[in-house]
């Protein structure tokens, strides 16, 4: 499935709508509020899409595989918390992007931040794990 075009984006609700390879079911028109979804996306569909990448692993992880070049690395706590470190760099409506080791934190962090922001949210499904068994090579944690 390709990407969605600007101008589909712009019909589906422009800023709260990503524009991610594989995510047109989730993101169907007329769905009102933000849009979410768990799936599979690569680092340059996140980079294309100028998503926010936040890595919401614990420091420990970080170092023991390395992260996505240019992610934010905040250790999911609370929804509170994690937007009061990464909310300003939503406010131009871009997408948000979580990726942990496997998927599984991220679906959690992602429900509890729905209906906190109007930006669509993605859950990176498999997360570094797969990232890293595709054959991406991550970069030390700055």
């Amino acid at each position: 499935m390709q990407g969605l075009t600007k101008r589909e984006l712009l019909l589906m609700g422009g800023a709260a709508t990503l524009g991610l390879a594989g995510l047109r079911p989730a993101l169907a028109e007329g769905q009102a509020g933000p849009r979410y979804a768990h799936a599979f996306v690569t680092v340059e569909q996140m980079k294309a899409a100028n998503a926010l990448i936040v890595d919401i692993r614990r420091p420990e992880e970080w170092q023991q595989t390395g992260v996505i070049d240019g992610a934010r690395l905040v250790t999911f706590k609370d929804p509170a918390s994690f937007l009061s470190e990464v909310g300003p760099e939503l406010t131009d409506g871009r997408p948000l992007v979580l990726i942990c080791r496997t998927g599984n934190r991220t679906q959690a962090a992602a429900s509890a931040l729905l209906g906190r922001i109007p930006n669509a949210i993605v859950s990176a499904e498999g997360g570094m794990f797969k990232l890293m068994a595709l054959g991406y090579q991550t970069v030390r944690p700055g």
